[in-house]
């Protein structure tokens, strides 16, 4: 007996010591994160919190979390001073991507990580990311696109389906000097910026002579009607608070100011139709992804990209969306009933269904300021229907003018 409880004992210390060698080791990792500043104002922000969150998933990892302010928005500027030196994981706005590519600053997504993008968005999410040849970079996190805002005491939802009745009724603002915007008239009649998923270099930019001109047409017209306004110097935005404006073209990050000043007055929709050519359009917003990515000079790339997909996941967008009103792009949070309330998020999605373009990740450098030279000309009254083929032509020249 004595000597089978000592074989039992021995038995036993052996499997403790087997049991403890075998322990997953635990590995120290410092990554760097770069977020807008809204996402790390405080402890309880959204980075600190999927960081929490993160160290609980992951006990294998010993995390040092150094946490940077950068916006989507100059991500590209920033990383690209030196990617060696930039965020391990950082945030982007689609349209930098060939940029960080060409500087080899964005990790290409494959295996599990790749099925993460290809699960949870729609196409056009999904394509705002990608190259030419399928090459997967950054995960979607937040749609990035400009609808209207319009008051409800002025239009019915009939009404806001047609920017001729919108021009009727009240004042609209429209950013008519902004290439992000006046694009739209051209898009709704079938020009096409690098091919259908704006990514075809080959292709150009192409407005369609007859259909353009038709569309430039229109722009005149409607930019010269007495109650349109050009939406610069935040009018838009201020003469709806004022009451002065009755509806006027801008993205999410406008709506807490207009919602305190409007209440329920309040009303969100995609953008309407113009008539073109005698027919009426559906006006096409550039629509766009703002992604998380993951830098491929990291030390700790398995952690780096472990943390961007939970980051972009489907919980990480819902608590972005509870925290700050971050539009997800996860198609299953469409069915989420808060989401399904929020007329900016509708707005977004609707706008994203059915009123948008791509907006290309690279080759628009000389789209901004022609289109905005393009806008300013037409307001102007040096564009004119009498000059308008020559007008389109010359800017469109200049559009496609890389200088090689």
């Amino acid at each position: 007996m004595k000597k089978m409880m000592a074989m039992l004992l021995a038995a036993g210390m052996v499997f403790g010591l087997t049991g403890a060698a075998s322990a997953e080791e635990v590995t120290e990792v410092t990554l760097k994160v770069w977020t807008p500043q809204e996402d790390q104002a405080d402890a309880d922000s959204w980075l600190q919190q999927m960081e929490a969150k993160f160290e609980e998933e992951h006990p294998e990892y010993k995390m040092t979390w150094v946490n940077e302010v950068c916006g989507e928005d100059v991500a590209r500027d920033q990383v690209t001073k030196d990617p060696a030196a930039a965020a391990d994981v950082y945030m982007f706005a689609n349209d930098q991507l060939g940029t960080l590519i060409s500087a080899n600053a964005i990790a290409k997504l494959g295996g599990a990580y790749l099925d993460q993008v290809m699960a949870d968005n729609s196409e056009s999410m999904i394509a705002s990311v990608s190259t030419a040849d399928g090459s997967v970079y950054g995960f979607p996190n937040a749609a990035n696109t400009w609808f209207c805002y319009y008051n409800k005491d002025v239009y019915t939802e009939e009404d806001v389906t047609s920017l001729e009745t919108m021009l009727e009724k009240g004042v609209v603002a429209f950013q008519s000097k902004g290439g992000w915007y006046n694009g739209a008239f051209f898009f709704a009649n079938g020009a096409e910026a690098y091919g259908p998923n704006g990514n075809d270099l080959e292709a150009k930019i192409n407005f369609g002579q007859d259909g353009g001109v038709a569309a430039l047409n229109t722009m005149i017209e409607i930019f010269n009607h007495p109650n349109f306004r050009t939406d610069a110097d935040g009018l838009g935005y201020s003469g709806m608070q004022s009451g002065e404006v009755s509806a006027y073209f801008s993205g999410s990050w406008e709506y807490e100011g207009l919602k305190e000043a409007l209440g329920d007055k309040l009303g969100a929709c995609q953008p309407p139709t113009a008539v073109i050519d005698g027919e009426a359009k559906t006006l096409k917003s550039f629509a766009g992804s703002k992604a998380i990515a993951v830098n491929p000079n990291c030390a700790v790339p398995k952690a780096a990209m472990q943390f961007a997909a939970s980051l972009a996941s489907v919980d990480g967008q819902k608590l972005r969306y509870d925290l700050r009103s971050a539009i997800p792009v996860a198609t299953s949070l469409a069915e989420d009933p808060a989401i399904a309330e929020d007329i900016v998020a509708v707005a977004i999605m609707n706008t994203v269904a059915n009123a948008s373009v791509l907006q290309p990740v690279q080759g628009m450098d000389q789209w901004w300021s022609n289109m905005e030279t393009l806008g300013s000309n037409i307001i102007n009254g040096s564009v004119t229907a009498d000059n308008a083929e020559e007008s389109l032509a010359q800017t469109l020249e200049l559009i496609n003018d890389t200088g090689l």
